[in-house]
C-alpha cells in the first residue's frame, strides 16, 4: 500500500558536512644523491610527513574546528554512478495514537558524493506483541542529494486497512523502518543540501485545543532539485538525542526569503528538546 501523507504534521530536513584531511609537510634529506643514507631517508620522510598529517588532523579535530572535503574525484563519480552505496536510516523513532496511527521520523544519510536518490521509498512495519504484522506501508519520499542528511516525519497504520472503527484499534509494538532506492532511480548531481536552508525558531506553545504549536520561519538560499515548495519537520528528541516522532508542513519558499511556518503537534508525547530541519519538497511530490 503507498500512500502520502501530509496535514498538520512537521518539518524535516537537515544539514549535512563533511569532513576530510589536511596537508602535511614533506620532510627533505640531506644526503648526496644514490648515497645509502639517501636511500634510507625517503621511507623516514614519508613516515614523518605522515605522522605530521595524522597529529594535525587530529588536533583539528579535537579543537572543533571543520576540515574543507576534497572534491570528488572522477574515478569515484564513476564507480557510484555504476555502484551507488544505499541509503541509510541512521535514526528513528515513533509514537502511536489511540486510534492505532503511528507518526513517526526517520533520519536518512546519502554516503554518496556525486549521485543523488531519485523517489526513494520508505518501508514501515508495525508488529503486535506475538509479532503479527498490523500494517505493512510504503511512503515515497523526495529524492536524497549525495553526502546529505534529511529528516522525514510521516505517518504510517491506516486504520481502514484494517477493518476497524476509526477510533480505536490495535497499538503496534514494535515498528520497523527500511529505505530503499528502485533501480535506475540514481542521477549524478553536485547540489548538496548542507548550508542551503536556515531556519529561525519561534519556539513552542500549547493550543486551547491540547497541540503544539511550533513556528519560526524558514530561508532557502539556493532553490534544489527546481523545487518552489519546501518542507519543515520537527524532530521531537527524548534526553539522549534520539528521535522520539515528528511533524512536518510544506511551505512556499523563494530563494533569499523568509517563509513563516506553523506546525501543529497533536497528542505529541513527551519529549526533552526538539529540533527543526527544511529540505526540498517538488510541487509533483505531494500530488
Amino acid at each position: 500500500m503507498r500512500i502520502r501523507t501530509m496535514g498538520m504534521v512537521a518539518l524535516s530536513g537537515l544539514f549535512a558536512l563533511s569532513l576530510a584531511g589536511c596537508a602535511a609537510s614533506s620532510t627533505e634529506s640531506s644526503a648526496a644523491p644514490g648515497s645509502p643514507e639517501q636511500t634510507q631517508a625517503a621511507p623516514q620522510a614519508v613516515e614523518q610527513a605522515d605522522a605530521q598529517k595524522d597529529q594535525q588532523a587530529g588536533e583539528q579535530a579535537a579543537q572543533g574546528g571543520a576540515v574543507t572535503a576534497e572534491p570528488a574525484d572522477e574515478a569515484t563519480a564513476e564507480q557510484e554512478a555504476a555502484n551507488p552505496a544505499e541509503l541509510q536510516i541512521v535514526d528513528s523513532g515513533w509514537f502511536a495514537a489511540d486510534n492505532g496511527m503511528v507518526d513517526f521520523a526517520v533520519k536518512v544519510q546519502n554516503p554518496n558524493k556525486t549521485v543523488e536518490a531519485v523517489d526513494p521509498v520508505i518501508e514501515v512495519v508495525g508488529k503486535d506483541d506475538a509479532g503479527n504484522v498490523i500494517f505493512d506501508e510504503t511512503i515515497e519520499t523526495p529524492g536524497v542529494l549525495p553526502d546529505s542528511t534529511y529528516y522525514y516525519s510521516y505517518v504510517a497504520g491506516s486504520t481502514a486497512s484494517k477493518g476497524t472503527d476509526s477510533t480505536t484499534s490495535a497499538k503496534p509494538a514494535t515498528v520497523d523502518f527500511a529505505i530503499t532506492t528502485p533501480e535506475g532511480s540514481w542521477q549524478a548531481t553536485e547540489q548538496k543540501l548542507a548550508d542551503v536552508y536556515a531556519v529561525a525558531d519561534g519556539g513552542a506553545a500549547d493550543t486551547e485545543f491540547g497541540a503544539k504549536e511550533f513556528t519560526g520561519t524558514v530561508t532557502a538560499s539556493e532553490q534544489l532539485d527546481g523545487a518552489t515548495q519546501s518542507r519543515v519537520d520537527v524532530i521531537l528528541l527524548d534526553k539522549d538525542g534520539k528521535i522520539e516522532g515528528g511533524y512536518f508542513k510544506i511551505v512556499d519558499t523563494e530563494p533569499g526569503q523568509a517563509a513563516d511556518y506553523d506546525i501543529y503537534a497533536v497528542g505529541a508525547p513527551e519529549f526533552a528538546s526538539y529540533a527543526v530541519y527544511a529540505s526540498p519538497w517538488a510541487e509533483e511530490a505531494a500530488e
